[in-house]
């Protein structure tokens, strides 16, 4: 996290500059825009890999509650404030230069602040060390800043979970093995389609419904009609024990 600062970031060559700001400012709006969080928090990100390889056999324990999600909704947006007001804070100080030293004294003790409780405790000790207790997403779904910048794209984009109407049989297995902690059977009960922002798309509260009810998405707002199915390729290989 050193070296993600504008110091350091500008003494590159012109084309990685140009990598890291179009890369955050079109690319990755537009993928959630069109796949939702899935391209990353499915495909990339390395938490997600870990989380969904070792982490598997506690996916199940993941809170589904009404109270989890609103603690969810406040500490992941309040991390990401946190992550934004220090990138603000990193660029000020760099371009104030030396004329500051106070505002730059601040900033490196700010990020290493963030660094230590978000990064370390919370992304690390907490992310993965209660795997047992919460599940394999706690840092994914709590905290990630990352993950709370795609969700609120997802939120307006395509992609969404559509749900086929009086189909659903309230076997539960969907909610049970969705790690992020979001009560699908509710949605498939009142045949209801959904977007929710925590959603990473791995895809298997699809693979093991035993209607077939659910089915991952590219799908406007404006034309119900309009579809484009997304293959289901569920992060982790393993398949649940049902």
């Amino acid at each position: 996290m050193d070296y993600l600062t504008p110091s350091y970031i500008f003494s590159l060559p012109l084309p990685f500059i140009l990598y890291s700001f179009l890369g955050s400012a079109l690319m990755v709006p537009i993928f959630a825009a069109f796949f939702g969080k899935r391209w990353y928090c499915s495909w990339i990100c390395g938490c997600g890999g870990l989380a969904n390889t070792f982490g598997e056999p506690w996916r199940h324990l993941s809170d589904k509650s009404s109270t989890s999600w609103k603690i969810e909704k406040i500490t992941i947006h309040t991390v990401l404030g946190t992550s934004l007001l220090l990138t603000a804070l990193l660029f000020i100080s760099w371009g104030a230069g030396k004329s500051h030293p106070e505002l730059a004294r601040f900033t490196v003790g700010f990020q290493s602040f963030y660094g230590l409780i978000v990064s370390s405790m919370l992304a690390g000790v907490v992310g993965v060390g209660l795997y047992p207790l919460g599940g394999t997403r706690l840092w994914c779904r709590f905290f990630c800043p990352m993950a709370a910048l795609l969700g609120l794209v997802q939120k307006f984009g395509r992609y969404r979970i559509t749900v086929k109407e009086n189909m659903c049989i309230s076997c539960g297995m969907c909610s049970k093995y969705c790690e992020m902690g979001i009560d699908v059977r509710s949605y498939a009960q009142a045949g209801k389609s959904f977007t929710r922002a925590s959603c990473v798309g791995c895809g298997l509260c699809a693979e093991v419904c035993p209607r077939g009810v659910l089915r991952l998405e590219n799908k406007s707002h404006h034309d119900p009609q309009e579809s484009i199915l997304i293959q289901i390729q569920p992060a982790s290989t393993a398949r649940p024990l049902i």
